[in-house]
């Protein structure tokens, strides 16, 4: 497999070392624009740029297998193209959600495979400890709807939306989603703080989960034989998320198995997004 990584030369360069460690990756090759070549079939875009769907509809067409690594993308017009030119192609495309590609969620999946209670709470320190700007406030909760869209899927009955603004200046956002199932998801957003908290808290009949994100530790709380509640404790290196989710895309290309975070799953939360910003003007 050759693969070419598009971007910044710095930023490539970690890319490629954790695609050196591959036995299937015959050759990496680094450039900073995307270019047609008969040899290349899968490629690593690395783009921030308000642009960057462009460029991956691009590559798609190409007949590329793509990972695009950037913050979320949310324009629903654009993912509609990027999730039916990726049909067409027959190629895997895989966004860089890091929530739903850490080694950390996948495990805690395997043990909470049906949640019917997702309560997110999230504090975070403005930049220069200032008011938070607004595309830094929508991309921090947007990520753990993100991680709840692709976890619960998109049929969501009703939304709660609340959220906390002084002026123009947004500092913090309360939601609550219920399924169809009768399944609960609620995140408390609050961007202003002088500490950072960030937990996850996933239920089902079967166990409850409190996952601490900044320290990557997560509580299992599970009956055992006797009745009791019994705990345990794991802890993840999210430093390995990088090179987990390059190993998870490749795997998804051998095996012909949709990607951990795929077009379906960036348009299913760019609509739920929509809708919550427009009931935020409405409040």
């Amino acid at each position: 497999m050759k693969i070419a990584i598009v971007g910044e030369k710095e930023r490539a360069t970690a890319w490629e070392k954790h695609l050196r460690k591959l036995s299937i990756v015959k050759e990496v090759v680094i450039t900073n624009r995307l270019a047609g070549s008969d040899d290349t079939d899968t490629v690593l875009l690395i783009d921030d740029s308000k642009e960057n769907l462009h460029t991956l509809l691009n590559s798609i067409r190409a007949g590329n297998h793509t990972y695009l690594i950037s913050k979320l993308p949310t324009d629903a017009e654009m993912l509609e193209k990027v999730y039916h030119a990726a049909e067409e192609a027959e190629v895997n495309v895989q966004f860089s959600h890091w929530p739903s590609l850490s080694e950390s969620v996948h495990w805690i999946k395997q043990q909470v495979s049906r949640p019917n209670l997702i309560q997110i709470k999230k504090e975070t320190i403005p930049l220069n400890y200032r008011v938070i700007d607004v595309e830094d406030f929508e991309h921090s909760w947007i990520d753990d709807l993100a991680l709840i869209i692709t976890w619960m899927g998109g049929n969501i009955h009703r939304y709660e939306v609340k959220p906390i603004v002084l002026g123009d200046h947004p500092l913090g956002l309360a939601i609550s989603l219920r399924f169809e199932n009768a399944a609960v998801a609620s995140i408390q957003f609050l961007g202003t703080t002088d500490k950072e908290k960030h937990q996850r808290i996933f239920s089902s009949i079967n166990a409850m989960i409190d996952f601490d994100v900044i320290r990557q530790k997560v509580r299992i709380h599970k009956l055992n034989d006797l009745g009791r509640i019994a705990i345990q404790e794991k802890v993840f290196d999210p430093s390995d998320t990088a090179e987990w989710s390059v190993v998870q895309f490749i795997k998804s290309i051998q095996l012909k198995q949709p990607t951990l975070f795929s077009p379906y799953d960036a348009l299913l939360t760019a609509g739920a997004a929509e809708k919550i910003k427009s009931l935020m003007l409405n409040n």
